[in-house]
């Protein structure tokens, strides 16, 4: 298995709806694999280049390189407390990526998918400057968006040129004096590769229909050739003769970074060529992760790519990509407007743990959603707390107290392990067809369930070993399955299951004589007034 979550930009840390777009989902889609037994590697990185870094370091008076390994380190530190695990998380600043970006792009072109010719690009007449995409600012044609970029609108996902901006605005200077000059610049023929995309995509029929149908919106009217260089400094300079002085645009190279991140991953273990058994046959599965303004670049242009390379890569299999997650009164997000809450600022107001559980929960897969303190109350005090977490404490308590501290010896009821059975197979499906919310809601489905047995049976009345068995058996069942979603409070609630690194099997697994570990308080409720008043506080700060 092979997960690959879309890169952060090095220009901040990232912000809660990246968070669950990107790193989050892949982190519980990998845990997921690895509980079933399969060999994973998850990867994804720091995306390094771009002019939104080179913008960013001109407002903070730095460079891009000090912006860079800043903002990359901060990430690393949000990954470790968000306890979000990756085989390599890298950046695409590394000589391995670069080696590894211009060797292809040499193969693409020698294979006839790369093109040069003459066109006008925005230069901006203020700051004396070609003007990447992303330095340009406008209204988007299709939406009327007014903080389009010159190359995507971030409210649509429509993909742009600079000329087709209505009232384009220099980002950097914030004027209007922007005319278009002549210059050179490389293509990727994506219309010579649309028959070879089309015969792809018609093969994952399976895809979630906001992948799937944003897919066949864009086939439908037609693949443009796309520009791969740009008059810049910062970036990987363009392998191509006549070339010099450019570099590989940003969106062109960042994707490529799944495969030079696994080459990175292996050479670090001493194992260079087990790269190619998870990007080359049939007997790797890849799932990707990110939000819905990527979906382009993972079902078309991406994979255009490997197929123009020549080496027979294999191809993306799963594409699981959010909606987006607004904030209040449906802004987006913004670190500098001080809208929304960002990784750095959420650890300070909340355990992870919770973040972790409220975003999965709430994960947009059908529509954007918008946050609300609400939603975090609802999902956190309301399902984590009172439902999952107190049902452990009681059951585990109650064993204690009335039946030894053990499994008893005893039979489990048949209608609930039927029903534990299928919430299993449920929730494998779910999983395994590219969503993450609906399968924590069957679980969370499962610990009501076990909630009205225990309160209908009432073990601690008599001697009711069945009912005991049959209520431990069920939020242990609760407890593996949560693991991929929430895996710091299940490796804590084993312990006071008798479990050690159970497995998925082990959800139907009955187990009857095991002591149980010392029952313990795990979860504590949250005062989301006082989450409120400190947010205000902080955003006046």
């Amino acid at each position: 298995m092979l997960i690959c979550s879309a890169w952060p930009y090095a220009n901040n840390v990232p912000h809660l709806g990246t968070l669950i777009g990107c790193l989050l989902s892949g982190d519980v889609f990998a845990r997921y694999y690895k509980l079933k037994g399969h060999e994973v590697v998850h990867v994804s990185g720091t995306d390094a280049h771009g002019t939104r870094m080179e913008f960013e370091a001109l407002q903070r008076g730095i460079t891009p390189q000090q912006l860079v390994e800043q903002v990359h380190q901060q990430i690393v530190e949000t990954l470790h407390k968000f306890d979000i695990f990756l085989e390599n998380y890298t950046i695409t600043r590394s000589p391995i990526h670069h080696r590894f970006v211009q060797e292809i792009y040499k193969k693409m072109e020698a294979n006839g998918y790369i093109f040069s010719k003459d066109e006008e690009r925005a230069y901006c007449q203020n700051c004396k400057k070609f003007l990447a995409d992303s330095f340009i600012v406008g209204t988007c044609p299709r939406c009327k968006y007014d903080k389009a970029y010159g190359d995507q609108c971030p409210q649509c996902g429509a993909i742009l040129e600079a000329e087709q901006l209505l009232n384009p605005q220099c980002q950097i200077c914030k004027q209007s004096n922007i005319v278009f000059q002549k210059t050179r610049n490389w293509y990727l023929d994506l219309p010579k590769l649309e028959p070879k995309l089309r015969e792809y995509v018609s093969a994952h029929q399976d895809w979630a229909p906001n992948v799937k149908n944003f897919t066949d919106g864009l086939l439908k009217d037609g693949l443009k050739p796309r520009a791969v260089t740009r008059d810049l400094s910062w970036g990987i300079p363009a392998p191509f003769a006549g070339a010099e002085g450019k570099v590989i645009y940003v969106w062109a190279e960042a994707a490529l970074g799944y495969v030079s991140a696994t080459i990175e991953y292996f050479e670090k273990k001493g194992e260079p060529d087990r790269w190619r058994e998870f990007w080359f046959g049939d007997d790797v599965k890849q799932v990707y992760t990110q939000g819905k303004d990527n979906i382009t670049f993972h079902t078309l242009i991406f994979p255009g790519q490997l197929l123009a390379s020549g080496e027979g890569y294999h191809l993306p299999d799963q594409i699981s990509a959010t909606e987006h997650l607004q904030w209040i009164g449906k802004q987006r997000f913004s670190k500098s407007q001080k809208i929304g809450l960002f990784s750095d600022d959420a650890v300070e107001l909340m355990d992870p743990l919770y973040w972790r559980f409220y975003l999965l929960y709430n994960r947009p897969e059908r529509k954007d959603i918008e946050f609300s303190w609400e939603d975090v109350d609802n999902a956190v005090n309301g399902v984590f707390i009172n439902n999952i977490g107190n049902l452990l404490h009681r059951i585990v308590s109650l064993a204690h107290r009335s039946y030894g501290g053990v499994y008893p010896e005893a039979n489990v009821y048949p209608e609930i392990f039927k029903q534990i059975k299928s919430v299993k197979e449920e929730y494998e499906s779910i999983i395994e067809g590219g969503q993450l919310a609906g399968a924590l809601r069957r679980v969370c489905d499962l610990a009501v369930l076990g909630n009205e047995y225990v309160q209908r049976n009432r073990p601690w009345e008599g001697h009711k070993p069945e009912v005991m068995l049959t209520a431990l058996q069920l939020i242990k069942a609760v407890t593996i399955l949560l693991e991929p979603f929430v895996p710091g409070f299940s490796k804590r609630a084993y312990p006071m299951l008798g479990l050690e690194n159970p497995t998925f099997e082990d959800v139907l697994k009955v187990e009857l004589g095991k002591r149980l570990g010392p029952a313990q308080v795990l979860l504590q409720k949250i005062d989301v007034k006082a989450l409120q008043e400190r947010y205000s506080q902080m955003k006046a700060g």
